[in-house]
């Protein structure tokens, strides 16, 4: 649930979540907010599946080592969940980022982190998919499950959910087919959170008794880049106000980090009455959105980006970056591995399947200085 623009982290409708299925698996780090029931509404479906076979086998990596010296020495050629379409790309620019360190990063993160920067998405990036044999809970899902939210909020939620969703995966269907459909989507969901009235002050009990975690080692790697000075962008489709309240609720809301999503407007008594400024759906979020802000001051000079994301949408978060010259892009895929990774390994450049950690983030960045 950590987006930036700096390291890429998706928020409103995406991606730190740690995977069951053929994911690295590491000890817990990240508590839950609460042990109520799993993710409903909103939430999106994802099935676990069988360990894919390695992309490189195990007799290519031990004869790649003098080619791709960084790749061997961070370990990335010997993971089974890892996939790379242009090894050499990938050994350029991390090579690069490693070697210009802290000061030029940048990280973009899709929550739906910066010389280097990241950016992520919040929601399927920086959350889990699952933990305990449980699916996870986005920040629309939260809302969904909440005892706060009446019952038609559910069933009509839902409802758009099963109409929507399927388009959004689709790999059939191009960017601009799908546009439409999606903004036909938060139209709909946001007449209807209007339609519950729901007050600013219940949002903190929501997330709190709600089952949304972070993806493991998460805390670490924000408190990393926050010690270091990175900018970190958090882009979301998401409710940026929800998304906030978890960020708090994990510790990792600091003053490096930058989020940009769908925000509440409130009126005198506190009640949702609509929202700020256009829509962000997962195929528009980029850097653009914070051209007129602070924030973009602070990335001058910073060239390098690590970018996270967990849909095709998520690879744009980066456009708008000034004068970027080495762009890592992280993609985490959770659902439909067979079907879309042909396509994510098309447009990222590191395919991370069923993962539920950070820990290829945080390898990489254990190497800066």
């Amino acid at each position: 649930m950590l987006g930036c623009r700096g390291t890429l982290v998706r928020a409103g409708g995406r991606q730190l979540i740690r995977a069951l299925g053929g994911g690295t698996r590491t000890p817990e780090s990240s508590r839950p907010i609460g042990e109520t029931g799993g993710a409903a509404g909103r939430d999106k479906t994802t099935e676990m599946v069988e360990p894919v076979t390695s992309f490189i086998s195990p007799g290519q990596a031990k004869a790649n080592t003098r080619m791709y010296p960084t790749l061997e020495k961070l370990g990335l050629l010997k993971r089974d969940h890892i996939r790379m379409k242009d090894l050499g790309r990938v050994e350029q620019v991390l090579t690069s980022i490693v070697a210009e360190g802290y000061s030029k990063l940048q990280l973009v993160v899709d929550f739906d982190f910066t010389l280097t920067k990241v950016i992520a998405d919040f929601d399927r990036t920086l959350t889990r998919v699952w933990y305990n044999g449980k699916k996870c809970e986005t920040c629309y899902g939260i809302m969904d499950n909440s005892p706060v939210m009446p019952d038609f909020y559910r069933e009509e939620a839902n409802q758009l959910l099963a109409r929507y969703y399927p388009i959004e995966l689709d790999p059939h269907m191009t960017e601009a087919e799908k546009i439409p459909h999606m903004m036909e989507w938060y139209k709909n969901i946001h007449a209807l959170i209007l339609k519950c009235h729901v007050n600013k002050s219940s949002l903190k009990g929501m997330v709190s008794d709600s089952n949304i975690r972070l993806r493991d080692g998460t805390e670490e790697l924000f408190g990393a880049l926050h010690r270091a000075g990175v900018p970190v962008l958090v882009l979301s489709a998401g409710m940026g106000d929800v998304l906030v309240e978890v960020l708090q609720h994990f510790n990792v809301y600091t003053d490096n980090v930058k989020v940009v999503a769908n925000f509440f407007k409130y009126n005198k008594e506190g009640v949702i009455e609509g929202f700020q400024g256009d829509a962000i759906h997962m195929f528009n979020k980029n850097e653009n959105a914070i051209h007129s802000s602070d924030y973009f001051q602070r990335l001058e000079g910073r060239a390098n980006v690590i970018l996270m994301g967990d849909s095709l949408g998520d690879i744009k978060m980066a456009v708008g970056v000034p004068n970027p010259v080495n762009v890592l892009k992280i993609g985490f895929l959770n659902d439909k591995i067979e079907e879309r990774l042909e396509s994510f390994m098309n447009n990222f450049d590191l395919v991370l399947i069923d993962d539920q950690t950070m820990d290829v983030a945080r390898t990489v960045l254990d190497q800066l200085k």
